[in-house]
């Protein structure tokens, strides 16, 4: 029996990465694979109901707590920040953490390694001999990392200096010095879950396949909320903030979006997620349906526009189901999946990115110097810019016209299944 251990980022990170790596060890599980994860944090509850074993660190570098508040947008035009992220703050809690990988791979003993977003994979894979498997997003492929391609960066934007922590342990493990954090992410084999429409690649990239969403199966019988829940040819707005509501998912995102549809002539469906209470959410009006949790993609395939922030997982649903959408985004990774549907006509963009009076350079500091992060400190998002894309978008076939394209092309792949054929070529 092959065996696969898959590293979601390093304590997991964003659910995203944590829910492509579940998709794809089920898939690789019902073809005999036996599956287990590196995994802490918060998403361990979650993985274990699956059913597949789960490797904890027992001594898990843990990032610094933030002491400021969450900003309305923030700036990312590389991978640096990833590692303060995932805690590794000096050279010895990288040289701790793979120790502990390389003890769990021992005790495991993979065919494979698979990471998805994790700063580790290929180091240990080097150091075990073991081949790496990437799931890679393309605005981070180590051969052409470009995460904010749609304009240029804000002037005075520094990056965390990563220099000091990977330089010498890697000398000292006899690895390839890396000149960017995007060069951690190498591997013999990489798999976008996308299509080539929403993140293209140069052709000079190799050994990379794209293999469509890495989603959950929308299949089901579950209950779909008033008032999708009887027949009705009038259009629904979905609005939903997704596992990592971040700064978007607070008292002031529900009043604009109140505002903005209050007397709209559209019934609008409100999913505020885990990270928010609804007894926190101010008073609706009557066409407005606060909800906790629903049903995600049949809501979606119901649904005549999609609002949500530009995670990953409903991007790729809204693609799936050729719904046509308008993305909020809190950071630019996130504005990224969402320009991509705008250059497809299949969504509007209302990004704080937009106006670049709002921005402040903040500096930060950590043991090897200052750097400067870009913000934007609140949101800019009015009602009236709201309601007028939405509106747009319904009143404009061309929208849902183009999501359908996007469908389509989507449908020619096989995702997990397609992830499966080629890591068993690999192996």
């Amino acid at each position: 029996m092959k065996r696969a251990l898959l590293l979601p980022g390093y304590m997991g990170g964003g659910f995203g990465h944590v829910n492509r790596c579940m998709v794809l060890a089920d898939a690789l599980a019902s073809e005999g694979w036996q599956v287990a994860f590196v995994l802490a944090g918060q998403h361990v509850a979650t993985v274990q109901k699956t059913g597949h074993p789960i490797h904890q660190p027992r001594f898990p570098a843990r990032p610094r707590p933030e002491r400021h508040n969450s900003p309305a947008y923030t700036y990312l035009t590389d991978a640096s920040i990833q590692v303060l992220r995932d805690g590794f703050g000096r050279p010895w809690r990288l040289r701790a953490a793979v120790a502990e990988l390389m003890w769990i791979i021992r005790r495991f003993r993979p065919d494979v390694l698979i990471g998805d977003l994790s700063l580790l994979t290929w180091i240990v894979g080097q150091r075990t001999g073991l081949p790496v498997v990437q799931i890679v997003r393309s605005i981070m492929h180590p051969d052409a990392p470009e995460i904010m391609w749609w304009q240029s960066p804000p002037d005075g934007l520094v990056a965390p200096d990563i220099h000091p922590i990977f330089d010498s342990a890697l000398r000292g493990w006899k690895l390839d010095p890396i000149h960017r954090t995007e060069d951690l992410l190498r591997g013999d084999l990489f798999l976008v879950p996308s299509i080539p429409q929403i993140e293209p690649l140069p052709d000079t990239v190799k050994a990379t396949e794209y293999i469509g969403p890495l989603v959950r199966s929308s299949a089901g019988a579950d209950q779909l909320p008033p008032p999708l829940d009887g027949p009705s040819d009038q259009p629904v707005v979905y609005v939903t903030l997704g596992g990592g509501a971040g700064p978007v998912g607070n008292r002031h995102f529900f009043e604009v979006v109140n505002e903005a549809f209050s007397q709209s002539p559209w019934p609008v469906i409100v999913s505020v997620g885990r990270k928010f209470q609804l007894s926190d959410v101010p008073a609706a009006p009557p066409n407005l349906h606060y909800y906790q949790w629903v049903p995600g993609p049949q809501v979606i395939q119901r649904s005549a526009v999609v609002v949500f922030h530009g995670g990953y997982g409903t991007t790729m649903e809204v693609v799936q189901h050729g719904v046509p959408s308008v993305v909020l985004p809190f950071h630019t990774e996130q504005e990224s999946n969402g320009r991509r549907l705008e250059q497809q006509s299949a969504a509007r963009v209302l990004s704080p990115s937009s106006d670049p009076s709002t921005m402040q350079l903040v500096p930060r500091g950590w043991p090897y110097g200052q750097f400067t992060m870009g913000i934007h400190p609140t949101s800019t998002l009015q009602p009236d810019d709201l309601y007028q894309a939405v509106s747009t978008i319904i009143a404009d076939p061309t929208y849902t016209e183009a999501a359908r394209r996007l469908k389509a092309a989507a449908s020619q792949y096989d995702g997990a299944a397609a992830a499966v054929q080629h890591i068993n070529q690999l192996v």
